[in-house]
């Protein structure tokens, strides 16, 4: 198979959410990224691990992203050779997510 679509959960959520879009991307491998954390230089090493081991496969990269893992996808991939990505209500400013948080 020459493509495949890299899934990053939001928080709380899980890898095996991939499932829910297997039967629209025909003609695609999907992988779940599993991660634990929220800290995004620990979470990226675990992003970029699957990414590389995705270039050592598949021709084009694809990422469907939720939510703060959309924010994991851009502050780790963002030099990286992707097709598309399609994110789902991503966290486009964390800075003011963390401080509005802050503030109750």
């Amino acid at each position: 198979m020459e493509k495949v679509i890299l899934y990053i959960h939001g928080k709380n959520g899980s890898y095996m959410e991939v499932e829910q879009y297997r039967k629209n991307c025909m003609g695609f491998d999907m992988i779940g990224i599993d991660y634990q954390d929220d800290v995004p230089w620990v979470v990226q090493d675990q992003i970029r691990a699957a990414y590389d081991k995705a270039c050592e496969k598949y021709n084009h990269i694809y990422i469907i992203a939720n939510s703060i893992g959309a924010y994991f996808a851009m502050y780790t991939l963002q030099t990286c050779d992707i097709e598309k990505a399609f994110f789902i209500s991503p966290v486009l400013d964390m800075e003011r997510l963390i401080l509005d948080m802050n503030e109750f």
